[in-house]
């Protein structure tokens, strides 16, 4: 009876560990406000916008603020799925994207034609 509570306790402090763990890797990356170590994965828990596979990008930061541009490697069949789960709205030619909270302000552009997404990040703190 004594192994079970172990095992179980055991089980427990890891649980506890590894969702403390990854608590602080989402802050730390969410604190990124470079270009370097995860730039994509920045992007993603500010804006919600999900950046699959990507052929190349480039990416500039200066006093607050991010500009980064990727082209896609999305397949014919996966558009429309994207641009609906990732909120998208059609303006003109473009599909555009922005928020706002107290943390990021963000914009975002699509062209599908050429499968480039860029997105201008604001971080307020």
């Amino acid at each position: 009876m004594k192994q079970i509570l172990y095992i179980f306790g055991g089980i427990a402090i890891a649980m506890l560990l590894f969702m403390g763990a990854c608590r602080l890797l989402n802050k730390q990356i969410f604190s990124h406000q470079d270009c370097k170590r995860f730039n994509i994965d920045n992007i993603e828990v500010r804006t919600g916008i999900d950046i699959p596979e990507v052929k190349n990008s480039s990416c500039k930061c200066a006093d607050g603020t991010k500009d980064a541009e990727f082209t896609l490697k999305l397949k014919p069949e996966d558009i429309d799925r994207y641009v609906s789960r990732n909120k998208f709205e059609l303006k003109d030619s473009l599909y555009i994207n922005s928020n706002e909270d107290e943390y990021t302000k963000w914009f975002a552009t699509l062209d599908l034609a050429t499968q480039k997404l860029k997105v201008h990040i604001d971080y307020k703190k």
